[in-house]
């Protein structure tokens, strides 16, 4: 955790001087592993707490499956935690070069009831090191993409669960195809149609896979689950894999934090409602799809999601594990546009904001590694946890702007391109302390005296770039 000792005011310029450091301790004598593990923040259900304090998760990576690079993930980890990141993604996928397969392969074909030893100590180390710095680390169980061939890239003709490449069934036993070309977003592939076809030989080995992840990482504290990646799948499929784990879990007596992610780019969309109707199952929400709009409705819609989810069963954690540069699928990122929707993220209330990799996100590039280590030195100087987003009480004076806030006592703000606004400090005239922040720097500038009248002060970016803001009332 960031020790918030080591936040130093280091002069009238207000440079911040921060040493990111993640090593945990050994777990304090009487603390369970309950009281450990990453869950929501009782105070504010909308952030993640992780060994008893409240957390903000920055990430990024150049891979979404470390553990299955594992020369990469050592050095992913180590840049992460040098810039204040604590959060990676890990897709449970093989589709890459030097990957591995979760199966051992005997006589040229998959035996699906016999597990390589390779894969899950991969697994398993990933895991490890990423706990000894508190880094958060969302599985993902299925992704859809690994199961059609999409032009050169036939991934579904290797993959083990293809008949054609198993010992264990063909396609007369189960309802899979040995061929399967369409898209996982226009036609749902049979494999993720086995509870509602009722296909018992495939649902046994599906069960059998689920239940060793669960072997295999539930000892862990810094492990959040997500069910798929971009899935369409009928919601059949979903709440029967949440019931599932959540079953398994509970015999092993740990409770999961469990989200699904759904492929519609539209929160609005019936399916994203399939997790947040139910609290019992999900306990937080993913949002990372939302991550295509731009603009003002890449922020509307995470507000109206953060409202309607507080109205089912209360405040949940809003995920974005991976956050997309590019203005389109297969097209290559921009920057400027992958830092704006993180930016938006954080200023939405969201509980993660995760650079997505190469090449519609920035991964973990350099630009990456300047974001999140001035997120990390922005957001630490102030009480994040206890804000909420407030666009009421900013002013559009021909420019964007975003606020976070607790009345009367902080306001921060996000200036895209600067600009200037009218800030509404609720009861409050009278003096007020500003502090400009560069991210580009990561620093401060000199503390700036503002007065407020009539509850409104009048708050101008230095230049025509991106900037953020503390304003508080002077002591």
């Amino acid at each position: 955790m960031i020790n918030r000792s080591i936040l130093k005011n280091i002069d009238q310029s207000y440079s911040i001087n921060i040493e990111f450091s993640f090593i945990r301790n050994n777990r304090k004598e009487g603390t369970s592993l309950s009281e450990e593990r990453i869950k929501p923040w009782p105070e504010n259900p909308y952030y993640w707490e992780y060994d008893g304090k409240p957390m903000l998760l920055l990430g990024g990576s150049d891979e979404d499956n470390l553990f299955n690079h594992p020369d990469l993930m050592a050095h992913n980890l180590d840049a992460l935690v040098k810039h204040g990141g604590n959060y990676i993604r890990c897709t449970l996928s093989c589709r890459d070069l030097g990957n591995v397969w979760p199966f051992m392969k005997v006589n040229g074909k998959y035996d699906l009831s016999k597990f390589n030893p390779e894969f899950w100590s991969r697994l398993k180390r990933c895991l490890k090191e990423a706990c000894k710095r508190d880094i958060i680390v969302q599985i993902e169980i299925w992704d859809p993409h690994d199961f059609w061939d999409r032009g050169q890239n036939r991934i579904w003709s290797i993959s083990p669960w293809n008949p054609a490449m198993n010992l264990n069934y063909t396609s007369v036993d189960t309802r899979l195809k040995e061929h399967w070309d369409q898209h996982p977003s226009r036609k749902p592939q049979p494999f993720f149609l086995s509870p509602i076809h009722k296909d018992e030989v495939l649902l046994e080995y599906q069960e059998r896979f689920v239940t060793k992840v669960l072997d295999e990482t539930v000892e862990f504290p810094n492990v959040l689950y997500c069910l798929d990646n971009e899935t369409r799948a009928p919601s059949e499929w979903t709440l029967y894999w949440a019931e599932f784990m959540r079953r398994e879990a509970k015999e092993r007596g740990v409770e999961i934090q469990l989200t699904e992610m759904w492929d519609p780019w539209d929160l609005t969309h019936e399916l994203h409602s399939v997790t947040y109707k139910h609290p019992e199952l999900f306990t937080y929400t993913e949002v990372s799809q939302n991550n295509w709009q731009r603009g003002r409705t890449h922020y509307e819609r995470l507000l109206w999601f953060r409202e309607i989810i507080k109205k089912h069963n209360g405040p949940r954690p809003m995920n974005n594990v991976k956050i997309y540069g590019a203005p389109m699928p297969r097209q290559p990122a921009i920057p400027e546009l992958n830092l704006d929707r993180f930016w938006k993220c954080i200023f939405a209330g969201c509980a993660s904001a995760r650079f997505h990799r190469p090449p519609t996100g920035i991964g973990l590039s350099e630009e990456a590694q300047k974001a999140i280590r001035a997120s990390r030195v922005f957001t630490s100087s102030f009480d994040i946890f206890h804000c909420e987003p407030r666009p009421d009480l900013v002013k559009n004076l021909g420019c964007e702007v975003y606020c976070l806030a607790r009345p009367s006592e902080v306001y921060a703000l996000y200036f895209p391109r600067g600009g200037k606004t009218e800030l509404k400090v609720e009861g409050y005239s009278g003096g007020l302390k500003v502090r400009w922040f560069n991210p580009e720097r990561a620093t401060f500038t000199a503390q700036e005296t503002l007065q407020a009248t009539k509850d409104i002060v009048e708050i101008r970016a230095p230049s025509e770039r991106t900037w953020l803001v503390i304003i508080s009332p002077l002591s």
